[in-house]
């Protein structure tokens, strides 16, 4: 055999080498990755399972006790405006009532005081 004839066997060599070296390479990364992969996977699933627990047990109570307060709030501002506004409302509407009747009775319709700026419709 002559050089030249030995470098290309070589060389042939080399190429068929290499080529095996990347092929084991390159199926050790991709069985790398996949395992990665699966693992993170499982954590991340295991991760969601615990966030959702503590939602169950933490937030989803607070909502409920957040949402009977404010029914509450609604229950109380009824009772305050049928208990304590409308007699007021009513009183002062009474109260009204008789100081306009008490000044037509007195004749006292055209007279105005300072502050007052209703007109007369008439």
């Amino acid at each position: 055999m002559d050089v030249a004839a030995l470098d290309l066997l070589f060389v042939a060599t080399f190429r068929d080498w290499v080529i095996i070296v990347m092929g084991i390479a390159v199926a050790a990364f991709f069985f790398v990755g996949l395992i990665f992969t699966i693992v993170l996977g499982l954590l991340t699933r295991a991760l969601l399972k615990k966030v959702s627990g503590l939602l169950d047990e933490s937030v989803k109570p607070l909502l409920g006790t957040a949402k009977e307060t404010a029914d509450n709030v609604k229950g109380t501002t009824t009772y305050i405006a049928q208990a304590a506004v409308t007699p007021i409302v009513r009183t002062y509407g009474v109260v009204a009532g008789v100081r306009r009747a008490a000044s037509v009775l007195a004749g006292l319709t055209g007279a105005r005081s300072e502050g007052d700026n209703t007109t007369d419709k008439r």
